[in-house]
């Protein structure tokens, strides 16, 4: 569902946001002081001036409620490491502007530590358990196949002591399988992970696959123990063309998008 504050629009989860003690979201394309004119609303360090970057949270801090210097984010790569934001990691990039960290998922327990990552089209999977700890993943083709979703929900348990049992989950906006074709070595990856025929679509024209990258992100939290009944799904594709003035769309602007979308998740006071 969509909410707007302001100048903002922000999705959530219908699922997620029925729970007490979390918050969320996945912001789109307007509402900051980004681009050209000066009305987009980026979240990518390496698209702009940071400035500009850090303004937009600020805007969205404002609109949330939420200290600025407590968003928390890192470098993706694109790879499946999982990070736990502790005190010393805080603010990484925001309140610490100079603290660089690797990773594409981040768990905390800290109240008001919002876990923020960026997308363009890749998928983003909130995870949490209710008033206890909360999850941030960024999910590519490569950290898909390399089951970072299922590995943050292990890192849940391990950090936490929170069972898959007790997460609730979603699947936030990202690419759809109409939109995400791949070719032959990536589809022998994605295969090897999830052999399920369901995922895939062959079109022998163009000697091209495509995949449902979001199926695959619920099929690694479902094998990881995750009900499938308390993961939301459904959300809109970040690609498809009647959602071009929503979201930016790396694929879909083929590379020229001037900002990525933003996808957080917080705990609330304790």
């Amino acid at each position: 569902m969509f909410e707007t504050k302001g100048k903002l629009t922000l999705y959530r989860d219908e699922l997620l946001g029925s729970l007490e003690g979390v918050g969320h979201f996945f912001t789109t394309r307007y509402g900051g002081v980004s681009g050209l004119n000066g009305n987009l609303f980026n979240v990518s360090f390496g698209k702009e001036d940071p400035k500009n970057v850090a303004e937009n949270i600020r805007i969205l801090a404002a609109a949330e409620g939420l200290p600025f210097e407590r968003f928390t984010a890192v470098r993706q790569v694109h790879g499946d490491t999982v990070v736990r934001v502790t005190e010393d990691i805080a603010g990484a990039r925001f309140g610490k502007p100079d603290l660089l960290i690797e990773a594409d998922a981040l768990i905390t327990d800290i109240p008001l530590t919002p876990l923020l990552t960026t997308h363009g089209d890749c998928v983003p999977v909130f995870i949490c358990a209710k008033n206890r700890a909360v999850a941030m993943v960024h999910s590519g083709w490569r950290g898909t196949a390399a089951n970072i979703s299922g590995k943050t929900v292990e890192a849940m348990d391990r950090e936490f002591g929170v069972k898959p049992s007790e997460l609730t989950c979603a699947i936030g906006p990202g690419i759809c399988k109409k939109c995400f074709e791949i070719d032959g070595p990536v589809y022998e990856i994605l295969r090897d992970a999830f052999p399920e025929d369901d995922l895939f679509r062959y079109d022998p024209v163009r000697n091209k696959y495509f995949a449902d990258l979001p199926g695959a992100v619920f099929l690694s939290l479902t094998r990881a123990g995750v009900d499938p009944e308390r993961i939301g799904r459904g959300a809109p594709c970040t690609c498809c063309r009647e959602n071009r003035d929503v979201f930016f769309s790396y694929r879909g602007e083929k590379g020229t998008n001037e900002g990525l979308m933003g996808a957080a998740i917080w705990l609330e006071k304790a």
